[in-house]
């Protein structure tokens, strides 16, 4: 009897060890759409991730969510956030917000955040496999979305052409819908968007014959420059 007791220890000890972890508690990518001035917090929504926000806080008019937590002070409307998010607990509700309503956003507390890193006009930026970069002043932000083709020559093999590479990304305007766009090595060509022009530098890491890149593991080098 003891014996099984052990194994059935050892048992569970493995399941837990294997379950897939929890991502409950993985940040999720708001952008702050206001502020509430009478208790001086930001309103946030949830661009990419509104189902799982409505699935754990609930349903929020218009998809807005007010912060108890986060001072407008710091932050500028169309900023990103990488945030983690909670219920908040009653002893934590502020009176400005529950006795003095200026919206009926749900409220959520933020246990954690990262700031997105800001793009820089007119220079060279790197974008990983769904990360993002924000243009606060101009109000976009564009993600990398995908690498779908691939062609380039692996390393140590000879082709009778060098190959191509195509990334699609995403360019999101303030209070717009996302707009899809892809961009290629060779020939390397352009996009114009709302008077920005993305151009596709280069795409790392180099095929290798023995290694296939996961999509987590590109990175894209592209310029953002104002178009003429």
């Amino acid at each position: 009897m003891k014996r099984l007791i052990i194994i059935s220890i050892l048992f569970l000890s493995i399941l837990a060890c294997t379950k897939s972890p929890d991502d409950s508690n993985s940040f999720l990518l708001a952008r702050i759409v206001g502020f509430d001035m009478n208790c001086s917090t930001c309103i946030l929504e949830f661009p990419d991730d509104s189902l799982k926000v409505k699935e754990e806080i609930g349903q929020s008019p218009s998809n807005f969510y007010e912060t108890i937590n986060l001072n407008k002070g710091n932050y500028q409307i169309g900023q990103l956030l990488k945030v983690k998010i909670r219920n908040p607990n009653t002893d934590e509700q502020k009176p400005c917000i529950t006795l003095y309503p200026s919206y009926s956003f749900k409220n959520i507390f933020i246990t954690d955040f990262e700031n997105f890193d800001n793009l820089i006009l007119n220079d060279t930026v790197y974008l990983t496999y769904h990360d993002c970069l924000s243009d606060c002043e101009n109000q976009f932000y564009i993600c990398l979305d995908s690498v779908f083709n691939d062609s380039r020559c692996p390393l140590e093999v000879e082709c009778f052409w060098a190959g191509n590479a195509e990334v699609r990304f995403r360019y999101i305007k303030f209070n717009n819908d996302p707009i899809l766009f892809n961009l290629s090595l060779r020939p390397i060509n352009y996009a114009i968007i709302d008077g920005f022009k993305f151009t596709l530098v280069d795409l790392s890491p180099y095929p290798h014959v023995d290694h296939p890149i996961a999509q987590k593991d590109y990175k894209a080098e592209i310029t953002i420059k104002k178009n003429k």
